[in-house]
């Protein structure tokens, strides 16, 4: 834990950044904040943080490049690495780009209406290119 955030704070300061607002993405909810830092002109870095309650609602999605979730608080639960894990405070998993995942899936852990979760996700994007790319 103490590494990822010092490579963060790293990064952050170490590339010229500035910070744009960016709006939530349809089909995923429970955005806090969030923010958007270019790299160098040519990506941008997303940084936002997410609340959710009860079991996971989001539309099927990939991101292109790849994500990484850290649960701030609580507990959740993804199937990034092939089979469904579950996540509790300070710990995180990486989704890979172009992975499929949301929607429905009956074999995803329940954790009910009272469960609530808060998530930093950061992920990178080619300039111009939307960092969440839903599916039908």
């Amino acid at each position: 834990m103490k590494y990822l955030t010092l490579t963060i704070a790293i990064t952050f300061l170490s590339l010229n950044l500035s910070a744009a607002h960016h709006e939530e993405p349809k089909g995923i909810g429970g955005l806090i904040s969030s923010e958007v830092f270019d790299l160098a002109g040519e990506m941008d870095l997303h940084v936002e943080k997410y609340q959710s309650c009860g079991d996971s609602a989001n539309q099927k999605h990939y991101h292109p490049v790849g994500t990484l979730v850290y649960v701030i608080n609580g507990k959740g639960a993804s199937n990034a690495s092939g089979e469904w894990k579950t996540y509790t405070d300070g710990s995180y998993w990486f989704e890979p780009s172009m992975w499929k995942h949301g929607g429905i899936d009956p074999n995803e852990p329940k954790f009910g209406d009272d469960q609530c979760t808060e998530n930093l996700v950061i992920r990178v994007s080619r300039k111009g290119e939307e960092p969440t790319v839903f599916v039908e």
